[in-house]
């Protein structure tokens, strides 16, 4: 061991629930004083017990960091479709519509409040006759486009112990009767 230090940090769970029902754990820590921190492999510990390896870039004063700690089994995630409706609007000029609504539900297990980011994706066009739209009513999310992935949402929450959340997330497809468009949901 070449050296070690205490750093503080943010902890947060991030959750991808179309593709996972697992709320994962990350810290993240900005890089303070006036020496750059060294790359290598550092080893990580939860609650003073060992988690695993991670591996940090040269990190410079006032650069930031984010490094995974592992599934946090005391926050639940769970992702249900609670409507999808396709069919044809219009009465002249018909349009094919697809509409698809999710609830997606957290519970806060711990003893402490925790912050919560989840992710999902909405479709986007890239021809100027298919439009999309998220219906109304929906919770708005706190960033689109993350980390520069067109669309994907995240939602950044706090939970309180023994809380349950729900994002209510859900969009519209509408394009002409003659075009074949396909949405999966896998």
């Amino acid at each position: 061991q070449i050296g070690s230090d205490d750093l503080a940090a943010t902890l947060q769970g991030r959750a991808t629930p179309k593709l996972d029902p697992t709320v994962y754990l990350s810290a993240e820590f900005k890089l303070e004083g006036d020496a750059s921190l060294l790359p290598g492999s550092v080893q990580l510990y939860r609650d003073g017990v060992y988690v695993g390896r991670g591996v940090l870039p040269l990190l410079s004063p006032g650069d930031t960091q984010r490094l995974g700690f592992g599934a946090d089994d005391r926050i639940k995630v769970e992702r249900k479709e609670v409507r999808r409706l396709t069919g044809e609007t219009g009465i002249i000029t018909t349009a094919a519509v697809d509409e698809r609504q999710y609830a997606i539900t957290l519970q806060n297990l711990h003893d402490r409040p925790v912050k919560v980011e989840v992710l999902d994706q909405m479709p986007y066009s890239t021809h100027e006759d298919i439009k999309v739209e998220m219906l109304p009513g929906m919770t708005a999310p706190t960033e689109r486009d993350v980390e520069r992935q067109r669309g994907v949402m995240a939602w950044g929450l706090d939970i309180r112990p023994a809380e349950k959340s729900v994002v209510s997330f859900g969009y519209r497809v509408t394009a002409p009767k003659d075009f074949l468009v396909s949405l999966t949901d896998d």
